[in-house]
């Protein structure tokens, strides 16, 4: 699998809530970062990635993702990514919908690519 495929096969199975799959996907570097649009949304090291997914899922229902831009580059054993989505879920018993913006880097691992870095933020409506 591509880089580019490793990328949407993350936000299907985050809207699958598929925790083992997604947790497959993160890179086993203590360098791995996570980083979430809540104040204390973050992970830090390979080892805490499987209770944040587990977490995650086990928090959302009826999740939707509609993509509005995917650009995937990768050059040698790196690649990065930049993607704007529509999420549409059931957070914790409450509707919401949020524009989310993400940035991530991937490496190469023993011939599957590894998320070693994901960044989301919400967007903001213009005033």
């Amino acid at each position: 699998m591509d880089a580019h495929a490793t990328v949407k096969n993350y936000f299907d199975a985050l809207a699958a809530g598929d925790a083992p799959r997604l947790i497959e996907m993160m890179s086993s570097a203590s360098y791995y970062v996570k980083i979430g649009t809540d104040a204390g949304e973050f992970v830090e090291g390979s080892e805490n990635a499987a209770d944040y997914y587990k977490h995650l899922v086990a928090c959302a229902a009826d999740f939707t993702i509609a993509l509005e831009h995917l650009d995937v580059q990768e050059r040698g054993n790196v690649a990065w990514f930049y993607t704007r989505q529509v999420w549409r879920l059931t957070w914790q018993g409450v509707f919401e919908e949020l524009s989310m913006r993400m940035t991530g880097v991937l490496e190469r691992e023993q011939g599957s690519w590894r998320f070693v870095q994901i960044h989301a933020s919400v967007g903001c409506a213009p005033e």
